[in-house]
């Protein structure tokens, strides 16, 4: 099993520095796993093996993914942040898993900033609002689409357990408002595109509730009609792969936030069987 990831991994490297920097030049392959690739985090990981590589170099949309992989390759998530780049707290926590997170059985892939540029200039996009352009065009001469396309396929080659996307929104989940207006964007919600809810989503929000000491901070499940060129969307649809958007609601504290995010990923590790090690999480009283 080690054998085949390492190659299945080493695969997914190729193809990324293959095409994606076409629009400024030819990109050069490069080995994922190098020594002088590994501990990138700020924390020693002594059981953990810590890997970087990039999505689309050689091209304005170069962000960096980083692998951690305990004793045992599977089972596989993938954890994205800043696919708008003015919802901070979702890369934040992805940030703070990278530092302190120990992953002793399984696989976690981070992308801190997926859309760089946008988390660079705190701004929900550029050019194009990078969560409407699924499932993305490699010949495409805006930035967007290109990851996005090379970001759907890096997902299908690694074929993992579940992706969870970070997002923020600036309205707070109301089960009255959501029931007239089921497409609103709402904070503290797992969205879904799958109706009736998949048994992984409900136990995780169980888990994630239990956490939860304040009730204003407790997450809801929210269906959110498909939309075809949504990231989540096209996870699910044109992949088969389990996609879950975990979103905040703004009007809370930044710290309280990226706490939230954290607790979603943890529960979504629990659930599909990673094993981990991770300070503990506590809200201030106020």
């Amino acid at each position: 099993m080690t054998k085949k990831l390492f190659i299945l991994l080493l695969s997914v490297s190729c193809l990324f520095f293959t095409d994606c920097g076409k629009k400024n030049g030819e990109s050069k392959s490069k080995p994922l796993f190098t020594d002088s690739n590994k501990n990138v985090a700020e924390q020693s990981k002594t059981d953990t093996s810590i890997y970087v590589n990039y999505l689309c170099e050689n091209d304005i949309g170069r962000t960096p993914y980083y692998i951690l992989k305990g004793k045992t390759e599977t089972p596989v998530i993938i954890i994205d942040g800043g696919i708008h780049g003015d919802e901070i707290a979702g890369y934040m926590a992805c940030d703070t898993l990278l530092k302190y997170l120990k992953v002793t059985e399984g696989t976690v892939v981070i992308i801190p900033k997926l859309n760089l540029p946008a988390c660079n200039a705190t701004r929900r996009g550029l050019k194009n609002d990078f969560n409407r352009v699924f499932p993305g065009n490699k010949d495409s001469d805006d930035y967007e689409y290109r990851l996005a396309y090379y970001f759907m396929n890096f997902i299908d080659s690694l074929k993992p357990d579940v992706v969870i996307n970070h997002h923020e929104a600036r309205t707070k989940f109301d089960s009255e408002e959501y029931r007239k207006n089921p497409d609103k964007a709402f904070g503290q919600v797992l969205i879904t595109c799958i109706t009736p809810s998949e048994e992984l989503l409900k136990n995780a929000l169980k888990n994630l509730n239990g956490k939860i000491i304040k009730p204003e901070f407790l997450y809801n499940i929210q269906y959110y009609p498909l939309q075809p060129n949504h990231s989540l969307d096209n996870i699910v649809s044109k992949l088969k792969i389990k996609s879950y958007t975990v979103e905040t609601y703004r009007g809370f504290r930044i710290a309280d936030r990226i706490k939230m995010h954290l607790l979603a990923d943890l529960a979504f590790f629990e659930e599909i069987g990673i094993k981990y090690e991770f300070p503990e999480i506590n809200f201030d009283e106020r």
